[in-house]
């Protein structure tokens, strides 16, 4: 019959100094192996022998927790997470999360209003073109106004390369921070008031900030950056802010006016009719103008009559 050695066992843990150091008892009964380190102190090893066991949190060494574990199941740590408490504000996050992306769909639609817009103001600035081809012998007659608006062409040109930087500047701030700018209604530049105010022109706390048929200058301070108008009527503008920067400039429908804050900025969308001084270009370069001018008289033309037989 083969040798059969048994560990010292009993039912419940040994008490200090029944075991020697580094003997191993059995608690057959709670499925226990106990050990000691100095033959009077009782140290267990592990549980539910032969089953796999389960490691408890009274097990764990707690100085071994990590930090990320130990701040949920501490209260006593001073970066304690109350998960519950998480939980309700994660609830409350996905609602403004979504009101963001409402308002992301509904500024995008009015980017693309915008857009198309400016499209159509393309295609009537190209039809004007047209007309102005047609209308070459008309054209001759004007030359004179041509000349003595040389000078109003450069500076118009000048405007309006800086009216295109200024909205180009514009739409990368909408693409780049869709919560950068808020419709606060439409203005009036015929009688410079507020005419309508939007719902959305609250502040973080939901009071309103702006009432109809006010001026844009009672309205100057952090509080107002970012809100902006939309010109429902033409007009000379007065009364935008301190300093007045935009005093005394033609705004037109579809126009924007822009708090940053301490003031309101002008930005041109539009433009009701095409000018003299607004026509870009050099003269010389139009051949088929200069071709029909060409046929006109000049103080050193001959009139040559022919022959009568």
């Amino acid at each position: 019959m083969p040798n059969t050695i048994k560990l010292k066992y009993g039912s419940g843990p040994p008490a200090g100094g029944q075991l020697a150091s580094g003997e191993v008892g059995l608690d057959v009964t709670n499925k226990v192996i106990y050990t000691s380190t100095t033959g009077l102190d009782i140290i267990e090893m592990g549980r539910n022998m032969g089953e796999g066991g389960t490691i408890g949190w009274d097990q764990i060494d707690p100085d071994t927790i990590p930090n990320e574990i130990n701040i949920i199941i501490d209260p006593n740590n001073p970066n304690y997470v109350d998960l519950t408490v998480l939980e309700g504000r994660v609830e409350i996050n996905e609602g403004d999360i979504q009101a963001l992306k409402d308002w992301e769909t509904a500024a995008r639609a009015e980017i693309l209003a915008l857009q198309s817009a400016v499209s159509q103001n393309a295609s009537a600035i190209s039809a004007n073109g047209e007309a102005i081809g047609a209308n070459a012998t008309q054209i001759g007659k004007n030359v004179i106004a041509i000349a003595a608006n040389l000078d109003a062409i450069g500076e118009h040109e000048t405007r309006i390369t800086y009216n295109k930087n200024e909205i180009d500047k514009l739409k990368d701030q909408i693409d780049k921070d869709l919560t950068g700018l808020v419709l606060a209604g439409t203005y009036s530049a015929a009688t410079n008031l507020i005419t309508t105010v939007k719902s959305t022109a609250v502040d973080p706390d939901g009071k309103v900030l702006f009432t109809e048929d006010t001026a844009l200058n009672a309205y100057a301070g952090n509080a107002y950056a970012g809100f902006y108008f939309v010109v429902d009527a033409a007009g000379k503008l007065a009364n935008t802010g301190t300093p007045a920067r935009n005093d005394g400039d033609d705004a037109f429908i579809g126009d924007w006016m822009v708090s940053d804050g301490p003031h309101w900025l002008h930005f041109n969308f539009s433009q009701e009719s095409t000018a003299w001084g607004t026509i870009g270009g050099v003269l010389s370069a139009q051949t088929d103008l200069q071709a029909a001018l060409d046929k006109k008289l000049d103080g050193n033309s001959t009139l040559d009559g022919g022959t009568y037989a």
